[in-house]
């Protein structure tokens, strides 16, 4: 994946939630309030917070990032051990992939989309310049 842009691996309208996305990325993180813009349409999403899984993080195996300060974390209940095991290995392959969890919502409160699967967008950055 190339800097400054993510892909839309899954999403997911979560009522009461939000939209629930896995991206994939090569940043360091990616803040909360950042915009994500699709340059062909020019719709754009804002990252809410980051989803850790409470299952990697009871594994101690979660990766997270300095600059994601708001996060919310899911957790699931398995069947067995043999299940849970699974899980925290499919989950510990898509980190290594540059893949993780958000929660997202529309910049526009008009158009309540949710992003197409497989596209790539563009990560809008907010320079801070300090006045001298």
């Amino acid at each position: 994946m190339e800097s400054s842009f993510i892909k839309i691996i899954e999403c997911f309208n979560l009522p009461g939630i939000g939209l629930l996305t896995e991206l994939q990325h090569n940043e360091n993180g990616i803040p909360p309030n950042t915009e994500i813009i699709e340059l062909e349409t020019e719709k754009s999403w804002i990252i809410k917070k980051r989803v850790l899984s409470g299952t990697l993080l009871i594994a101690d195996s979660e990766i997270t990032f300095d600059c994601e300060t708001e996060y919310k974390h899911f957790s699931n209940s398995y069947k067995n051990m043999k299940d849970r095991e699974i899980t925290v290995e499919k989950e510990i392959e898509k980190r290594k992939k540059g893949i993780y969890w958000y929660l997202i919502k529309p910049a526009n409160k008009k158009e309540q989309v949710k992003p197409e699967i497989g596209i790539k967008l563009k990560i809008k950055r907010h320079h801070n310049k300090e006045l001298s």
